[in-house]
């Protein structure tokens, strides 16, 4: 019985160290939030910027701001999806005719 008991207790000691070793919210919005902003400049400098993507770093900055990390890292990833999904668009169709670029 002593034996359960330990390991029960040993259990849930490792869980906490576990928790307490994992990346906090704030970090993991303000690197999402760096990365959208750099691919949304990728796909600027490609003349391919997507409508709403500025629009979700901005909401994900505010709520960053506003210490709501998880919306803000939900907005992040939306506008980071965003903006490689806009290189992406322009890498299969840069050979075929673009006509507002003429």
């Amino acid at each position: 019985m002593k034996k359960i008991f330990s390991l029960i207790i040993l259990l849930i000691f490792a869980q906490t160290l576990y928790a307490a070793g994992a990346t906090p919210l704030k970090l993991v919005s303000e690197k999402l939030i760096k990365e959208a902003k750099v691919e949304n400049k990728k796909s600027i400098k490609l003349k391919n910027e997507w409508r709403d993507t500025n629009k979700l770093i901005k909401k994900s900055m505010k709520a960053h701001a506003n210490k709501d990390y998880e919306n803000s890292i939900l907005f992040a990833e939306q506008a980071l999806n965003q903006a490689k999904m806009s290189i992406e668009q322009h890498n299969k169709q840069k050979d075929n005719v673009r006509f507002l670029d003429e």
